[in-house]
């Protein structure tokens, strides 16, 4: 499994390749080295990281001057495409040039609803992955939306998964991530949070979001 870090904020390479300095990272692959030199092993058995890194914001102009500048990620990837049974991307939460790469180099878009403020950026994420088919003829479809830190006990919890099941239907995840504060803690002790509390709700959630997603994948 490979997951791409995308996003400078590079909080998915600050949990799986912590007290590392990614010298090479996917600041390097916009910029045109070879893929199989930006991928290292991650703190997780079985997976791969391609880094992140603050600078990579700036590749966000520099894509703006580039003929197919909402490509780079797909052709880049196109060398490795067979290594991986699953490659996920990490984004960042708004919608750029870097987004767009993410988008096009995917087959399907997970998107995670945190509450009502969320629900308004989910919706421009939706239309985002319809103009990526209509206007780059990119064969792309919504996995999956997902409810995090998700509490029954309010109203508004309820609210939202109502209005998301009724426009969205079956797109909806079954499986919501709750609230639970050691998702919260396990990224303090560079640990995943099955290390950090494997019986907890948060892993147990996860667990059930992962059975959940190989099923509509068709891989068990």
């Amino acid at each position: 499994m490979l997951i791409i870090d995308t996003d400078p904020q590079s909080n998915a390479t600050k949990n799986l390749y912590p007290g590392q300095k990614a010298d090479i990272t996917i600041k390097d692959l916009f910029h045109g080295m070879d893929i199989s030199k930006v991928i290292h092993e991650s703190v997780e058995a079985g997976l791969d990281i391609i880094p992140s890194c603050k600078s990579f914001s700036v590749v966000e102009q520099e894509l703006s001057t580039r003929l197919a500048g909402e490509k780079v990620l797909y052709k880049a990837l196109k060398p490795i495409e067979q290594n991986y049974d699953v490659t996920i991307i990490d984004t960042q939460p708004s919608i750029g040039l870097i987004s767009v790469n993410a988008l096009y180099a995917s087959d399907e878009v997970i998107i995670p609803v945190y509450e009502d403020y969320a629900v308004d950026a989910m919706n421009q994420m939706v239309g985002t992955v319809y103009q990526v088919r209509q206007e780059l003829e990119k064969e792309l479809i919504i996995g999956g939306i997902l409810l995090t830190m998700y509490d029954p006990r309010t109203n508004l919890a309820k609210d939202v998964l109502k209005d998301l099941k009724t426009k969205y239907g079956s797109v909806v995840f079954d499986t919501m991530i709750h609230r639970d504060v050691n998702l919260a803690k396990c990224p303090r002790h560079n640990q995943s949070i099955f290390e950090y509390a494997p019986e907890s709700a948060g892993a147990k959630a996860y667990e059930a979001l992962t059975d959940e997603l190989l099923v509509r994948w068709g891989m068990v």
